[in-house]
């Protein structure tokens, strides 16, 4: 059996990069506090504690970053060999961002504490939102560029998008964020430059005037 060629774990860490984001701002790990998960909650069984869903629903090449990188090369004295380190991609991940509450499944009357200008769903999408704007260019990621951006064409419309979670409307927030995937290193050699030569000629005199 061939080996397993190992992938290049960006997308992964990109995950852990927006939940340790978040999680500068938004509470968690607390006896009242918010769960992160990487995932969407069933509308049947809506989750039991405060939840926010980061959903990774598209990943594609970022076209409009679409640049050819120039592929540095190392100089091997032993083997005399210069290797080229592996090229990249700029891929597009994109994520809807909801708040899923525990009393967002029941009604809501006037004056109770959900109906609220400062109510606890729209506290807690503020502080996503001071994490995302403060966040835009990821923390340990060089070259990964996070932006807040209007709902995707491929949900397929919002209202087709909430049908399929029961129905339950809420606030949401799409993020969008370029990170350069590493492309599999082959070990592409070049030839080394043996030695360089530089040649000059003065033109005659009538021909430089």
């Amino acid at each position: 059996m061939a080996d397993i060629i190992a992938s290049d774990t960006t997308i992964l860490n990109l995950n852990q990069a927006i939940y340790d984001a978040l999680a500068e701002y938004v509470p968690i790990d607390l006896d009242s506090g918010v769960s992160i998960i990487f995932d969407l909650p069933n509308a049947e069984n809506p989750p039991s504690e405060p939840t926010l869903s980061v959903f990774l629903y598209q990943i594609s090449e970022d076209l409009q970053m679409r640049t050819s990188p120039m592929r540095v090369a190392s100089y091997n004295a032993e083997t005399k060999q210069s290797t080229l380190a592996p090229g990249w991609v700029n891929v597009c991940c994109n994520y809807i961002i909801t708040y899923w509450d525990i009393g967002q499944t029941q009604s809501i009357s006037p004056g109770s504490p959900g109906s609220a200008p400062d109510n606890p769903s729209l506290k807690v999408m503020n502080q996503v939102v001071n994490a995302l704007i403060n966040n835009q260019e990821i923390g340990g990621m060089p070259g990964a560029y996070a932006r807040m951006i209007p709902p995707k064409a491929e949900l397929n419309s919002l209202g087709n998008f909430w049908q399929s979670l029961g129905n339950k409307p809420r606030l949401s927030l799409n993020l969008s964020v370029t990170v350069p995937v590493v492309l599999t290193d082959k070990n592409d050699t070049v030839a080394s430059v043996q030695q360089t030569e530089v040649k000059s000629q003065q033109p005659p005199f009538d021909e430089a005037v």
